[in-house]
């Protein structure tokens, strides 16, 4: 395949210092599920550790895989396990997210009891999102529960915020309070047991725009990656010292340059046809390789430092651009779908708003088949 991406780890470690600073004395987890936001698990794991309080993903193969890689820090599941990994997760020290009073704690026990030692667990609270969590209602009794069990070790008690990139929330305020309210009923129960779970609700976008949900530890995904949670919350962050790099460029080379004349139909459709005689290049990546089909005849590539833009639909396997602003452009030049090229920039920002989502989804969706270098 000609193409590839390349991950600075030294922007991943200037992102981690960055955020690990604006939230002192709060400690910082990274979160590297889906990939690493699509950059490489391990090697993004590698790069940030020692900067890691704990290291988040949401699968247990996830969590397998970074030791399998060598990664000796804290690791959090957030999502479900199945129970025929249970084992190997205590075995490995994976700590788990709980919200179940039922068969999946009995399921925690068993592979407990069966490895001699007690399962750390997160226990997780729904205050809003309505996702995983137990209900606020349920919460103290069902936390009173496990800090009897002697298969279980509450080393955390979170949340997830579902409106923290807005700038006036008062929803975000909300789940806080109920959040709250649950840690106080609880406080007299560890402090009896003399240990202190892990308070943590905030991700990116809240630990940038509301200090009071920071807590005891904060998770950062997107922004580990150099990207922003959204617009609003760069916007409202411009004027802070926080500064992130973006890790993550795409590129792949001109493999054939075509000449058509005015009023020749491009790709699939027809949907473009050509307004002048031009050179039409072709990039041989397409929606099977993470470029958007909505970023046909809409989105750009960059080749010598000029902005090409994409022209007919893109293809699974191909994409074509217009090369009117780069007229010297040859065979084997070089295309950068993100990233610097000369004094131009394109970014999972501007793939996003072409395509009408978020950048999260556009570099999630980078497949682990795309080989990648880390510089």
């Amino acid at each position: 395949m000609i193409g590839k991406i390349s991950v600075s780890t030294d922007a991943l470690r200037e992102n981690a210092k960055a955020l690990s600073a604006l939230i002192a004395p709060a400690k910082a987890a990274f979160v590297v599920k889906a990939n690493g936001y699509g950059h490489g698990a391990v090697e993004t794991a590698l790069a940030i550790e020692p900067l890691a309080h704990r290291i988040c993903v949401y699968a247990a193969e996830e969590g397998l895989e970074l030791r399998e890689g060598g990664i000796t820090a804290p690791i959090l599941v957030m999502g479900p396990v199945p129970q025929r990994l249970l084992r190997e997760a205590h075995l490995r020290k994976l700590e788990i997210a709980l919200w179940d009073t039922g068969s999946y704690l009995r399921a925690l026990a068993a592979a407990a009891h069966v490895q001699h030692g007690a399962f750390p667990v997160h226990v997780k609270i729904n205050t809003g999102v309505a996702r995983l969590g137990l209900e606020i209602r349920d919460a103290a009794d069902a936390l009173e529960d496990f800090a009897r069990l002697g298969e279980l070790s509450v080393a955390g008690i979170f949340s997830h915020l579902a409106s923290a990139e807005e700038l006036d929330s008062p929803f975000t305020l909300g789940q806080l309070e109920r959040f709250e309210r649950v840690l106080a009923s609880t406080q007299p129960l560890f402090a009896n047991k003399r240990v202190q779970p892990l308070r943590h609700i905030a991700a990116s976008a809240a630990a940038m725009l509301w200090p009071q949900t920071r807590l005891d530890m904060v998770r950062f995904g997107i922004a580990l990656y150099g990207l922003w949670p959204s617009p609003q919350t760069q916007g409202a962050m411009r004027e802070s010292e926080l500064r992130l790099r973006p890790a993550l460029s795409y590129t792949s080379e001109l493999v054939v340059i075509r000449q058509v004349e005015a009023g020749t139909p491009i790709g699939y459709g027809g949907s473009y046809r050509a307004p002048r005689s031009t050179r039409i290049g072709i990039v041989p990546l397409g929606y099977a390789k993470g470029i958007p089909r909505a970023l046909s005849n809409r989105g750009f590539f960059l080749v010598r430092g000029a902005r090409c833009p994409i022209v007919g639909r893109v293809c699974m396997n191909m994409t074509m651009i217009d090369l009117a602003a780069s007229p010297a452009a040859a065979v084997g030049d070089e295309v950068t779908l993100i990233g610097t090229n000369g004094a131009a920039q394109v970014s999972a920002d501007d793939w996003a708003s072409w395509s009408e989502t978020i950048n999260y989804e556009i570099v999630t969706r980078l497949p682990p088949t795309i080989p990648r270098e880390y510089v």
